[in-house]
């Protein structure tokens, strides 16, 4: 039985983004006879960044700029906009705005399958027994592998159409406007969506209590590669995410200036990261005097991998206000180090309190963030160790990617 995967991303396995895919490949490539990545969020240029299995076809599918791109789809938007007569589902006629996304997301959708499909006419598909479409989110990329979804049932007989969902194309919220189009259409040409967190799949089935049947969650994962060892002589703070307002690293200066006032010992911040924040998280960072903090900017994922094995790292920490199920605090746990965290989204799921990691308010003070910091610096070493050992277990236990993606693979295979 041969069986192929068309995988839409949006980066992957161009430039340096959606690293948290790289673990899934290699059980996706066992899997799959062939594997087909349809990258759409990508500039013209993009260069290849990662290496990949033997039996990957990679595509960049756009041959214009970024923002040209993006623009086309805003226009054919606007233009769609003036047809009152279009089907229009409810949620986008609530507001303008709400509308105005609508339509640009449908046109984006449009477009960018198109240039998807000029890519697919080049295989013959009747080699395959079965062929599964599988978006990596569920947005625009879930909205592009529909149509592909269309396609294709056309010309096989055994096509599925399944997506992950991780944070922004789950939770309004997250998104500027609080609404996220299509969700509805989505739902109900998909054979399984998977929110990648427990948190995410009761959040979607609320919404769509009809569709629950379909909605059910799949942690990802990450591989082991070792552990890392606690600090002797400092204690070493580090955080690991794009640096934008919602990862609200600026609070994280904010509550280290306010411990470097009392010095309660050797501290340093370490971010591994970039993005539009940076500039004005580094200025505020130029008023420590006892406290070094450092920033690696954005790397590899296994660049990340490497730092936390060759370095002492006591506590990753996160500070978003929104949050689906990181891989970075996966990823941290791997190497035995503890978790400190705003309770948001599907973390809960991933740092239990006093255990593994310390959970705090999403509406914390700077005052409560750095008293949290100073408990842990002040803990007992044998409390330290007993919370990093927890970690390692937890991860093993829920986050090993060996287990989650093995059965994923195999579950959207429709062989």
């Amino acid at each position: 039985m041969k069986s192929c995967l068309i995988l839409v991303t949006n980066l992957y396995p161009y430039s340096l983004g959606e690293a948290f895919l790289e673990p899934e490949v290699p059980f996706l490539a066992k899997q799959f006879d062939k594997v087909i990545t349809l990258s759409i969020g990508l500039d013209k240029d993009a260069e290849l960044t990662r290496t990949v299995p033997k039996n990957f076809d990679c595509y960049n599918i756009t041959s214009i700029p970024k923002k040209i791109n993006r623009a086309i789809s805003l226009f054919n938007g606007a233009v769609n906009f003036l047809r009152p007569a279009r089907d229009v589902e409810d949620e986008a006629k609530k507001s303008i705005k709400h509308r105005l996304f609508y339509e640009y997301f449908t046109a984006r959708g449009e477009r960018e399958f198109a240039l998807c499909e000029k890519i697919l006419d080049k295989y013959d598909f009747s080699e395959y027994d079965s062929v599964t479409v599988y978006s990596y989110w569920f947005f625009v990329a879930a909205l592009v592998a529909s149509k592909i979804y269309d396609k294709l049932s056309a010309e096989c007989e055994n096509v599925k159409f399944v997506s992950r969902a991780h944070g922004h194309d789950v939770y309004r919220e997250a998104n500027p406007i609080g609404y996220i189009p299509k969700r509805r259409f989505l739902l109900d040409k998909i054979d399984a969506v998977y929110p990648c967190s427990v948190n995410g799949e009761k959040y979607i089935r609320e919404g769509y209590p009809e569709y629950s049947d379909k909605i059910s969650h799949r942690y990802l994962g990450t591989v082991g590669n070792g552990t890392s060892c606690m600090s002797e002589d400092e204690f070493h703070l580090v955080s690991c995410s794009r640096m934008i307002p919602l990862k609200r690293l600026d609070r994280i200066a904010s509550a280290l200036l306010l411990l470097d006032k009392e010095n309660p010992g050797k501290i340093r911040w370490t971010h591994i990261g970039s993005g539009e924040t940076s500039e004005a998280v580094k200025q505020l960072c130029e008023g420590l005097e006892n406290i070094k903090a450092e920033f690696l900017g954005e790397i590899p994922n296994e660049a990340v991998g490497e730092f936390y094995r060759t370095n002492s790292v006591d506590m990753l920490i996160n500070t978003s206000n929104t949050e689906g199920l990181p891989v970075s605090m996966m990823e941290a746990m791997s190497f035995s180090i503890p978790v400190l965290a705003t309770d948001v989204g599907g973390v809960g799921e991933i740092v239990k309190d006093s255990y593994n990691g310390f959970l705090i308010d999403e509406n914390f003070t700077d005052e409560l963030l750095a008293q949290k910091i100073k408990e842990i610096i002040l803990s007992s070493k044998q409390e330290r160790e007993a919370m990093r050992r927890n970690a390692r277990s937890f991860w093993e236990e829920n986050f090993d990617a060996e287990k989650n993606f093995t059965a994923f693979a195999g579950e959207i295979c429709c062989s």
